[in-house]
């Protein structure tokens, strides 16, 4: 996988954390607080101009209550499509 590959790959599983945050209806002062970040760090992971690590996402699916094993199978069904239209 080529770095701008894992670029897209990381941007598709912020937003499918993104809209589970928006599902359960959490704040992002809410998530950012359960996570231990700042909304600023949180903001610009969600805005995709800093890449989350790896703490971070076990952070968020602690705080989400979700797994992020499904999240990245989901990221992986995405990326396939969006690598299959190119």
């Amino acid at each position: 996988m080529k770095i701008r590959e894992a670029q897209i790959f990381s941007d598709i599983v912020v937003d499918i954390i993104k809209k589970e945050q928006q599902i359960k209806g959490i704040s992002s002062y809410t998530l950012a607080h359960r996570c231990g970040l700042s909304e600023a760090s949180l903001s610009y992971i969600f805005h995709h101009q800093n890449r989350p690590t790896l703490y971070s996402l076990k952070m968020m699916e602690d705080a989400l209550d979700v797994s992020l094993s499904e999240i990245l199978k989901q990221a992986e069904i995405q990326y396939r499509r969006i690598k299959n239209d190119d």
